[in-house]
């Protein structure tokens, strides 16, 4: 087993006690793969690599691993499979593990944070005292008591979202392909996306991108969100069309929006930086001191059934 990329020490010893682990980070993917070739051709023993979500493997990488290494299985220590060519995967009889559970809690914390944050005004008000301006009548901050909020994927995240909504007296409106949710989630409203577009206050999505979800919040129907609304992105880059959004705050069409997560991440829009109706995070919403050890704990149990 090769672990390519730094996970927590708890998930390393819990694999140090079932495997021969070999640590080797910050290499490069080409690094990567002439390191495996040269140690797992002279053993068998290096047939799992185990990545996290910044490393990107796409179909040539996938082909160049199957064909000039033993590797079998890719563990990606995320909650997602966007970091991994899936594809390529299942046509090169590659398996591949992801951890969805790890870290839903921290996305949704992480969730409510951006909201609160833009409904009290915070990180205006910290600049305001931080020039040495005193005000405090603005009157401009927003209470979230009796607020739409509309949840765009009533997952994992999404519903631990809602139930934080709840303890905040707000009303929630839920949409998700997956129509059995209406029963499991029946204090949710669960509506259409254009009619949750156009009646809520504050709009976060927390769906997986994939080639259904990619611009599902695009340049037509982002002219239904109302133009005192927030909107919320913690769940990835692509979900919501980034020149729509920036075209909307821009000409202020939409009050203000939080958002984590980008496209083409690192090398990523920073004109977003310049406007003064949004609250940037770098990717990191699902990222904690207890989320990352969870996932690596997680990861390693995975790795340790998939073996029985």
């Amino acid at each position: 087993m090769f672990v390519s990329d730094r996970i927590h020490n708890a998930g390393i010893e819990l694999l140090d006690s079932k495997f021969n682990v070999y640590k080797k980070y910050e290499l490069s993917n080409d690094e990567l793969l002439a390191f495996i070739s040269s140690v797992g051709n002279k053993s068998s023993l290096i047939d799992v690599l185990v990545i996290r979500s910044n490393r990107k493997l796409d179909a040539n990488f996938i082909k160049a691993l199957r064909s000039s290494t033993n590797i079998r299985l890719i563990c990606t220590v995320s909650s997602g499979f966007e970091n991994v060519n899936t594809e390529a995967c299942r046509k090169y009889k590659i398996h591949y593990l992801n951890v969805p559970d790890g870290n839903f809690i921290s996305a949704a914390e992480h969730t409510f944070a951006l909201i609160l944050s833009i409904a009290k005004r915070l990180l205006i008000k910290h600049q305001e005292m931080q020039s040495g301006k005193f005000n405090s009548v603005s009157g401009e901050n927003m209470e979230l008591y009796d607020k739409t909020i509309g949840i765009i994927g009533v997952g994992r995240v999404g519903s631990y979202v809602a139930r934080l909504a709840k303890g905040l007296r707000m009303k929630i409106l839920g949409n998700d392909i997956k129509k059995s949710l209406k029963n499991k989630y029946t204090w949710i409203k669960f509506v259409s996306l254009n009619y949750l577009l156009k009646n809520s206050d504050i709009i976060t999505v927390h769906t997986p991108l994939d080639n259904s979800t990619r611009n599902l919040i695009n340049h037509n129907n982002i002219k239904d969100i109302g133009k005192n609304s927030i909107i919320i992105n913690c769940a990835r880059g692509g979900i919501i069309n980034e020149n729509a959004l920036y075209i909307s705050l821009k000409n202020n069409k939409i009050f203000y929006a939080g958002i984590d997560v980008f496209e083409n991440e690192p090398d990523i829009n920073f004109s977003f930086g310049k406007l003064n109706n949004v609250l940037l995070t770098p990717h990191i919403a699902g990222k904690t001191k207890e989320s990352y050890k969870r996932m690596a704990i997680q990861a390693a149990k995975q790795l340790i059934n998939f073996y029985k």
